[in-house]
């Protein structure tokens, strides 16, 4: 009996030694930063279903490796109306929510939500959105940044749609300078408002980058009284430099002058958004098929954004159709039959010539495929 005794303090007192060395030996401390105990490896697969590798690297953004009551929080927030999938979502980006007090720090801030008029769904809807909501302060970021945009938007409902939007954080400092920024420039409220309904995160940008995109902006020529400011200064925020020079390149390799480019972007911004192979295939298209100038394609960078399949190739082959009846002239330079909606093509190209020939319908409902005339551009 001495003997157990003896060699379990010996236990004892070499842990604590190993202990105390690994926070000194730059090497231990390292190994047991980045290999968490195996019990919460097994905890986060047990409980939340996480595979190993994302347990492990879960484990990893936690600070304390030993997290306090994390079957409270789970319990709380299924409580709450989160599930399985969602909770797993949530810890598995804000891990260090296992070491949350439920009652103090998470109720108040579904509780805020809840007297706004959002109901069960809509709060998790929310939290699962933004998880971060409930690791903010309530006092001195949630509430401020929340009265701060109902005094822009008016209405609780149309702040939570906001607060929704990807890549919006709370920083309300940097939203008050960019909005400034857009005042001075001239750039009409409803346009702004706009955008922190759908895009809030092109005003949450950082402040001088936000600036400098306005500059470039303003440089091209853009009005700023119209929406295309705004969605300019957008694009070149998601944008970075690499990948706007890479898309000008694809422009250039068909001929496109820098400043048919710059023509096409004020026209339609979210044409140097497109992806590489979306931009080569409808070029390839408008340019090699139908034998369009660069600068008469540039007119027309609307149609890039359409879908080739489903919207152009089908009109394409209709009015191939009539031309070869004689019954309209070469199209190839008509790009508006391409732009217009889908009611009015139909009314110009196919139900005027019915009496010519009445199975056009069909023939057009053919073309399009087996989605008959519900197009949707994409």
């Amino acid at each position: 009996m001495f003997h157990f005794l003896y060699y379990k303090k010996l236990l004892q007192i070499n842990i604590q030694t190993l202990q105390i060395q690994s926070l000194q030996n730059p090497f231990l401390k390292s190994y047991c930063q980045t290999n968490p105990p195996s019990s919460l490896l097994q905890y986060l697969q047990k409980s939340l279903g996480f595979s190993p590798e994302e347990a492990l690297t879960a484990s990893k953004r936690l600070k304390h490796k030993t997290p306090k009551n994390p079957d409270a929080v789970l319990t709380f927030l299924k409580s709450q109306g989160f599930s399985k999938t969602h909770i797993k979502s949530i810890i598995n980006r804000i891990p260090q929510l296992l070491s949350a007090m439920p009652e103090s720090s998470l109720r108040p801030k579904i509780q805020f939500f809840k007297e706004k008029g959002l109901s069960e769904s809509d709060v998790v809807g929310l939290i699962v959105a933004k998880p971060n909501i409930l690791t903010a302060s309530l006092e001195k970021r949630l509430k401020p940044f929340f009265y701060f945009l109902h005094s822009l938007l008016g209405a609780d409902r149309v702040v939570i749609d906001s607060l929704k939007q990807p890549r919006f954080g709370f920083d309300q400092y940097k939203m008050v300078s960019n909005l400034t920024i857009l005042q001075n420039c001239g750039v009409p409220n409803h346009h702004v408002l706009k955008f922190l309904v759908k895009e809030p995160a092109v005003l949450a940008a950082d402040s001088a980058r936000f600036n400098e995109a306005v500059k470039m902006v303003q440089e091209m020529g853009f009005d700023s009284s119209t929406r295309l400011f705004m969605e300019a200064v957008r694009v070149i925020l998601k944008l970075s430099r690499p990948v706007w020079d890479m898309k000008f390149k694809v422009y250039r390799s068909f001929g496109w002058s820098d400043k048919e480019i710059l023509s096409a972007f004020r026209r339609h911004p979210i044409c140097i958004m497109l992806s590489e192979e979306k931009i080569r295939r409808g070029l390839d298209f408008f340019m090699k098929e139908l034998d369009w100038s660069p600068s008469y394609s540039a007119s027309y960078a609307a149609l890039l954004l359409l879908n080739l399949e489903k919207r152009i190739l089908p009109r394409h082959r209709l009015l191939q159709f009539l031309a070869s009846k004689g019954l309209i002239r070469k199209y190839k330079k008509l790009g508006w039959s391409f732009v217009m909606g889908e009611e009015k093509f139909m009314e110009k190209y196919v139900m005027k010539y019915r009496t010519e020939v009445p199975e056009i319908l069909e023939i057009y409902e053919g073309m399009i495929g087996s989605k008959g005339l519900d197009i949707k551009d994409g």
